[in-house]
Formats: C-alpha cells, sequence, structure tokens
C-alpha cells in the first residue's frame, strides 16, 4: 500500500474547507432531521418535554392520507412542469444553436426569469392571473374564446395548471442552458457526414442528436425534478395549497405541520419520508439509464 504523498496531503487541505461546510449544511442537519422524528416534541407542550416514541411517527405517516395525497399532487406538479421544461428547453437550445439573428439578446432574455427569486415569481404570476389584473381576458375575448380567467387560481384543476405554467416559465431556461452545453460538444464533423449520406435535419435529431444528449436529459431531469417536489414558496405564494387543497404539495403540507400544528417531530418524519422516496425513485431512474448503456 503505497504511503500519501505531500501532494496528495496538500491536495486533501484544499478539499478539508469544502468538506467541513458540506458537513454543517448538509449532514448534519440530516442526521438531526432523521433522529428528531423518532421523537414527539409539541412545541405548543413544552410542558410534556421531548419523548423518544420510536417508529409512531412513520407508522401516523403511512396512514396520513393527508400526506399521501400531498406526495401525488407533488409528483404531478414534478411531472407536468419537468416534462414540459425538458421539451421546451431542448427546443429553445436547439434554436440558439443554429443560426439566429440576436442570439447573444436572446440567450440573457431567456435566463432573465431564471434570475428571479421564486417569491417575487409567485407574486407577479399571481398578480398576473387575478381577474382584475390580467389581460388574459382581453386576449381570449379578441380570439372569441369563452374563457373565465378567474378560474385559474380559484378552481381547483385550473390552479394546479396555473403554478406548472409559472414554474416552467421560470425553469425551463436552465434546462436550455444545459442542454445548450450539451449540443456544442457534439463535433460537427459528424452532421457534415450525415449530410453527406443525405440524412435530412429531422433524422439527424432523432438517430444522432437525441441519442447523444440523452444523458444530459436525464441528468438535467433528476435535477429538476427533486427541485420540483420540495417546491414551496411560488406555490404558497400563488395558491397558498388551495383552492381545496387542490396545490397543497408535500413541502406545504410539511410546512403547515411544523408550523401551523408545531409538531417538530412528525414534521421530521415527513421530510425524512420525501427524502427516503426521492432516494429510491433517483436510485431507479439511474438504475434503468445504466443498463439502457446512459452513462451520465
Amino acid at each position: 500500500m503505497n504511503k500519501p504523498t505531500t501532494r496528495d496531503r496538500d491536495a486533501y487541505w484544499f478539499v478539508a474547507p469544502s468538506l467541513l461546510v458540506l458537513l454543517l449544511v448538509l449532514f448534519i442537519p440530516i442526521v438531526a432531521t432523521v433522529a428528531l422524528s423518532f421523537f414527539s416534541y409539541p412545541l405548543l407542550r413544552p410542558d410534556l418535554g421531548i419523548q423518544f416514541i420510536g417508529l409512531d411517527n412513520y407508522k401516523q405517516l403511512l396512514s396520513d392520507s393527508q400526506f399521501i395525497q400531498s406526495m401525488i399532487r407533488s409528483f404531478v406538479f414534478a411531472g407536468g412542469s419537468v416534462a414540459s421544461e425538458l421539451v421546451l428547453g431542448t427546443v429553445m437550445a436547439l434554436l440558439l444553436k443554429g443560426k439566429v439573428w440576436g442570439k447573444p439578446f436572446f440567450k440573457v432574455a431567456f435566463m432573465l426569469p431564471m434570475m428571479m427569486v421564486p417569491v417575487v415569481v409567485g407574486v407577479a404570476w399571481r398578480l398576473f392571473l387575478l381577474p382584475d389584473f390580467t389581460p388574459l381576458a382581453q386576449i381570449f375575448d379578441w380570439l372569441h374564446i369563452p374563457f373565465d380567467t378567474s378560474r385559474l387560481l380559484t378552481e381547483p384543476s385550473w390552479a394546479m395548471v396555473s403554478v406548472i405554467i409559472a414554474d416552467i416559465w421560470q425553469w425551463t431556461p436552465f434546462v436550455m442552458i444545459l442542454i445548450l452545453a450539451s449540443l456544442h460538444g457534439i463535433p460537427d464533423e459528424i452532421y457534415e457526414a450525415a449530410r453527406v449520406d443525405g440524412a435530412s435535419e429531422w433524422r439527424q435529431f432523432w438517430t444522432m442528436t437525441l441519442p447523444l444528449i440523452k444523458p444530459s436529459l436525464v441528468t438535467v431531469g433528476i435535477l429538476r425534478g427533486m427541485d420540483a417536489i420540495r417546491t414551496f414558496d411560488l406555490v404558497y405564494i400563488m395558491t397558498n395549497g388551495g383552492p381545496a387543497f387542490a396545490t397543497e404539495l408535500v413541502s406545504i403540507f410539511n410546512y403547515k405541520i411544523a408550523f401551523s400544528r408545531y409538531a417538530m417531530g412528525y414534521a421530521s418524519a415527513v421530510s425524512t419520508g420525501v427524502l427516503l422516496i426521492l432516494a429510491v425513485v433517483v436510485f431507479a431512474i439511474l438504475r434503468y439509464t445504466g443498463r439502457k448503456g446512459m452513462k451520465l
């Protein structure tokens, strides 16, 4: 066994600050949350103190229909937004990869929504969709489409569509940037050879471009999916989880458990449960893509 050299020891010292920060801001809170999930910690009853209750919080979690419904809504929100972002982001990246007039301007303009704070995005979209402010009513009237715009935030199905559209508007540029970087990594020679063989643009995309960017699409999809599952501020500002719990994602459900009921032990169990579910889903996706031969 080779002993570490001076160069190796110097490398460890350079990495140590990052590992320390990662330990403080990530691992310690996760361990504390998992540990607290085995206790009863009612903040409104400090006289009861913190009591060890074992797996009782998890037993309650498995039988809690509100938690199950909130997880389903979270997956619906994540699936609708991420799938749309992957398609739109890829289309935008393909357009910017080609010869487009004003390409630098469009790159900056497309990235502006991503730079905005989610709370600001939520406020802006809520104002935009309110019947007294939205120009959509005039647009629908001009197009002779009979639609009541007040339904966008007050009707359960349309409220979910509204928050999904707001998320798509903000995070499609993130997908665009990463896919565009992946497209720039494809050598031009293979396209030149395909054109010499008479392959159309459409055939080049399906047989060459798409297979080559699939690993990037899977990676971006996983990153955006995990981020979408834990979305809180955008949806909370726009709908506060309503109407009739239609947009109460698991993050909003957990917020209410922790800061309305003040059941910190149960809230920790909810957080741990979501973490385990996401870990299983991501592991399954990585295992599936590994079998398909896609190197991420």
